[in-house]
């Protein structure tokens, strides 16, 4: 897996991390509230790389992340009556879910990675009892390394809305937040670099 280029990750940092932070400090004087300040400056990346997606048809990762994210965050802040705090946490509220469903997928050895894999794997297709017993125990071992990083993510996120104003949650959450994104793909890939030397 080649490391992407820094200069691919730079625009896409400052525009999920830098320009809500601008947008937000420049609006919040002007409307009546913390949560329709925020709103908006989480709507400018969103809508930005949707806009880049239409025009060029590339996938940027971390947009497509961000756009989900407060996509699911705005749903929950309507459901709530517009509470600010929400949308502090709009990633975490994404990853938190995702994190438990995968740490329970593993605890009841159903790993959802191993469920995927079957339902990728061609129709009749089949493997014998050994390859089979070593892919539950690989896909185990990745959904939980996988469960346990989007929990991780989840709650340091969730503290640093509990302890830092909106200003300081977005300037420092969403580097953070891929801090220990990227912390837990090392771990992944390094995980199965290791199966592959042992399988090989």
């Amino acid at each position: 897996m080649s490391p992407v280029p820094l200069r691919t990750v730079l625009p896409s940092l400052a525009l999920n991390g830098a320009v809500p932070l601008v947008v937000y400090l420049l609006l919040r004087p002007h409307l009546p509230g913390d949560a329709a300040a925020l709103a908006v400056a989480m709507a400018v990346p969103a809508a930005c790389t949707l806009a880049v997606f239409a025009w060029r048809r590339r996938v940027d990762a971390i947009g497509v992340i961000a756009v989900a994210a407060f996509g699911i965050a705005l749903i929950v802040v309507l459901l709530s009556g517009g509470n600010a705090f929400v949308l502090k946490l709009q990633e975490a509220v994404v990853t938190g879910p995702v994190g438990l469903l995968f740490l329970g997928s593993a605890a009841v050895r159903r790993p959802i990675l191993l469920t995927a894999a079957r339902l990728m794997r061609r129709s009749g297709e089949r493997q014998n009892a050994q390859v089979e017993a070593r892919s539950r125990q690989a896909s185990t071992v990745l959904t939980t390394i996988m469960g346990a990083t989007f929990l991780v993510h989840a709650v340091a996120l969730t503290v640093l809305a509990l302890v830092l104003t909106t200003a300081e949650v977005l300037a420092v959450s969403r580097l953070v937040g891929l801090a220990i994104i990227g912390s837990g793909l090392m771990v992944v890939l390094g995980f199965r670099s290791r199966m592959q030397k042992a399988m090989g």
